[in-house]
């Protein structure tokens, strides 16, 4: 396939905007359609307070503001979204009967070319491609912060080898680094690993043995990060980590994969991360980033 150049990203929650963000920086004419109006507002504002703050710091050139903007396309439907695109990226709810209803949406509308991606954190591709119509352009991929450039690629036994390189290519094109996995396997393969960290942070601050700063903290010492994974569940919002631990659960019926009682009632009690201004840490701001606090 030729250069991507327009995107369709449908869903415009946390990982939306950030992939959209990630798209438009690089030039690429960026669609992105969420069902609920006010989302899509604050997504398109979002993206534009992300490339303001890396123009103010430096990291991105002037001028970028308004070009990237410019890349940006809020729109009504999913037909406008993804009609004409070079490649789709579907970021909705982790909810394996939505994705694929949001599937059979975009394989009505794009052409027989259009690469099919799911930012889905935790289903397998396997169980999704067929709603396309076109599984063979179907893949996985898993994008983090709107920082982090490492991207995780899996395709479905259907996924064409050519879908994947056309794949690596966009990633590498805008600046990321793609890790291929070999195989399918359920949560990608290295992400697995974090999910492995995930849930037994979660085990720990739910039977009281760590606080929630002092995860962090001794993650930051030992790996050197700048967030540990409390910090960084926030970064996600901790109903999105839900929905992904509940699709390992009811994929196993393994006690140990449901989400704890701490986790379910900080979700009741609106505390969903950075998004919602409160979760493990309060935002903005959150005690991490201050000095003095990795050493206590």
């Amino acid at each position: 396939m030729s250069g991507i150049e327009t995107i369709g990203v449908v869903g415009a929650g946390t990982m939306g905007r950030r992939i959209a963000f990630g798209c438009v920086i690089y030039g690429k004419k960026t669609r992105l359609f969420d069902t609920k109006p006010a989302a899509l507002e604050e997504a398109v504002r979002y993206v534009h307070s992300l490339v303001e703050e890396r123009v103010r710091s430096g990291r991105l050139p002037e001028g970028t503001v308004e070009s990237a903007m410019a890349a940006l396309e809020p729109t009504d439907s999913i037909e406008a979204c993804v009609t004409g695109t070079d490649f789709v990226i579907e970021a909705v709810h982790e909810n394996v009967e939505l994705k694929r209803k949001v599937f059979a949406e975009i394989g009505r509308f794009v052409g027989p070319d259009t690469l099919i991606g799911s930012n889905t954190s935790s289903i397998p591709g396997s169980s999704m491609a067929d709603a396309s119509g076109r599984p063979e352009k179907t893949f996985n991929l898993n994008f983090g912060t709107p920082d982090h450039v490492k991207v995780e690629v899996m395709g479905h036994p259907k996924t064409a080898p050519s879908t994947i390189d056309d794949a690596v290519g966009f990633l590498r094109s805008v600046g990321l680094v793609p890790i291929v996995d070999k195989k399918e396997i359920q949560g990608y393969a290295y992400n697995r690993v974090w999910r492995a960290v995930k849930k037994e942070v979660l085990y720990l601050l739910d039977g009281g043995y760590l606080t929630p700063e002092n995860v962090d903290r001794a993650w930051m010492l030992d790996w050197g990060t700048p967030i540990g994974p409390c910090g960084l569940m926030d970064e996600i919002g901790l109903d999105v980590v839900r929905d992904i631990e509940m699709v390992y659960y009811n994929a196993t019926g393994d006690t140990s994969d449901k989400p704890p009682k701490m986790l379910l009632d900080m979700i009741e009690q609106g505390k969903l991360g950075r998004k919602s201004g409160e979760g493990f840490y309060k935002y903005p701001g959150p005690a991490f980033e201050k000095p003095g606090w990795l050493k206590g």
